[in-house]
């Protein structure tokens, strides 16, 4: 389908040595193989790649040379850095994010931007994910999260109210409340705070947008002693603006903090039966 009824816009992605060309390979296919194509796909290298995921870029970059667009920084600086250089360097209002490992449905961008023509005033469309483990039979979760502008700003006081792979964002409105900043493994949740802090509107779609690719070290990393600290900071930041009060952000703080300390395995077993089902 052509684009030329909708906004044009931008796919941003990060890369960095360690992600698998394979991988990568299937995640930039799935946006290839869109029912509605972006205008750019910007690829942020953070830091040097190895020659097997070069080799994957240029091999794309070689078919559509007109979407693909390569920012390489210097060194390796994280998430966080690599998606705001990534903002400023979009050349389009409208931004898909997309993770290197995962795979968007065909439909995906085609369902954003219908909800962006019925609202034009949106900042945020996420939607939905199934998380998959090896190949795209083997589905092991999911992740709902909350449609409408008020349940996202119920939400968003406990738990991080978008699936990050699925979102598309409005780069004026990213600008407005500071971009991406490097804030350990939780920029997006940060992010996402600072919009609906500025009531900008926002919503997920109930579809699902991205099927997730998880691995057995998942569970873990969400056990980084580094995240309390993050976490400490956005809720101090919620609190500050009048968005939770004193109860709310001390009861959250606890049960981020029982959640970082757990063990892994028990981790594991409230996403897949409780958070992630």
């Amino acid at each position: 389908m052509s684009n030329d009824k909708f906004p044009a816009f931008s796919v941003l992605m990060s890369v960095y040595k360690k992600e698998k060309p394979a991988f990568l390979d299937k995640a930039l296919k799935s946006i290839e193989d869109q029912t509605v194509q972006p205008n750019q796909v910007l690829l942020v290298a953070d830091g040097p790649l190895t020659e097997s995921l070069n080799s994957v870029i240029e091999d794309h970059r070689k078919k559509f040379p007109e979407k693909y667009d390569i920012l390489k920084l210097p060194h390796n600086r994280g998430l966080g850095f690599a998606l705001q250089k990534g903002v400023e360097n979009c050349c389009y209002d409208w931004i898909a994010r997309m993770d290197t490992d995962d795979i968007s449905v065909n439909n995906r961008f085609e369902l954003q931007l219908k909800a962006i023509e019925e609202e034009p005033d949106l900042a945020i469309v996420g939607g939905q994910i199934d998380e998959f483990s090896g190949n795209l039979d083997s589905i092991v979760g999911k992740r709902n999260v909350p449609f409408s502008n008020e349940e996202i700003r119920k939400f968003i006081k406990w738990r991080n109210p978008f699936n990050h792979p699925t979102v598309m964002i409005n780069k004026n409105a990213v600008l407005q409340v500071g971009n991406y900043q490097a804030n350990g493994k939780i920029e997006d949740y940060f992010l996402w705070s600072k919009l609906v802090i500025a009531n900008y509107k926002v919503k997920n779609l109930p579809e699902i947008l991205v099927h997730m690719r998880v691995d057995a070290g998942m569970y873990k990393r969400r056990g980084d002693l580094q995240n309390i600290k993050q976490i400490f900071r956005l809720r101090k930041s919620l609190r500050k603006a009048n968005f939770i009060n004193f109860r709310e952000q001390y009861l959250g703080d606890t049960i981020m903090v029982i959640n970082t300390l757990v063990p892994p395995k028990l981790r594991e077993y409230v996403y897949k039966k409780l958070l992630h089902k």
